[in-house]
């Protein structure tokens, strides 16, 4: 009875150890799947990802934009356009630029831009003869786009915010050289500028210009008639005269025997 019982608990065990075992081994593949999935999206999110899309700057300078869109560099970037599309292109210089890209290998930050000029707006008919089939290689990685330029005719007066600004700001200029202009007619040689008088932020050379002003607008002033009406000690206003005279060579006086009755001129 006792050996019985030791076989019925031994079988039981076996036949639990198997079913634990598979379990675990169901949980361990479904932790791995669930693992390759997290590893999987992330490389997606933080893989680079070049794109190429058409669009038209400055106002009518046909282009494709090719923008590494994905948080990653790219590298060894290689950009393929089919000959049909290459041979509508009326420029040489720009057909063989084109050309040249098949076997240039490029790098691409993340979020920048470069700009493959396709030509000027007059010549939009040609170029969008044909499609665009464009291939695009990049650490091992492969994208394919196909540009249909007729799509976009509709948009060939497009004018951005941008370009908006930029011509504002061009009339502004030009209207500030025009009044620039006008304003040095209207001064000519009738009022020519004679003197330019800077003053520094202080006390001594405040006073020194409105006595100079002063003496500008009056037809005859002394010391003293200066002094009571800008409300200075004569002895102060004195010395800053001298300093117009001798320094500042603004002003000039009658000699007299007494300084302070002395007639100030402007030169």
């Amino acid at each position: 009875m006792t050996d019985w019982l030791m076989v019925i608990i031994t079988a039981i065990y076996v036949v639990a150890t198997i079913i634990i075992c598979y379990f675990n081994g169901k949980s361990a593949k479904a932790a791995k799947i669930q693992t390759d999935e997290m590893i999987r999206q992330y490389n997606l999110a933080n893989r680079p990802k070049v794109t190429i899309h058409f669009d038209i700057i400055r106002s009518g300078l046909l282009c494709f934009v090719v923008e590494n869109e994905g948080t990653s560099p790219a590298h060894n970037v290689s950009i393929r356009i089919n000959q049909d599309f290459i041979n509508g292109v009326d420029e040489e210089i720009e057909r063989n630029r084109l050309e040249k890209l098949a076997s240039s290998e490029l790098y691409l930050a993340s979020k920048q831009k470069m700009f493959i000029c396709l030509g000027g707006q007059p010549l939009f008919t040609a170029l969008a003869q044909n499609k665009a089939e464009i291939d695009i290689s990049y650490d091992g990685y492969e994208e394919h786009t196909s540009i249909d330029l007729n799509q976009y005719g509709m948009f060939l007066v497009y004018s951005s915010p941008l370009e908006d600004i930029s011509q504002h700001m061009k009339k502004m200029k030009e209207n500030d050289d025009r009044f620039q202009k006008n304003l040095l007619k209207q001064v000519g040689k009738q009022y020519p500028i004679q003197n330019i008088i800077v003053h520094p932020e202080t006390v001594d050379e405040a006073n020194k210009y409105k006595i100079y002003k002063t003496i500008c607008c009056e037809k005859k002033t002394t010391t003293n008639t200066l002094a009571e009406g800008l409300g200075l000690e004569k002895d102060y206003v004195l010395q800053l005269l001298i300093e117009l005279e001798r320094v500042d060579r603004l002003i000039r006086h009658l000699d007299l025997e007494d300084d302070y009755d002395s007639e100030w001129f402007r030169t």
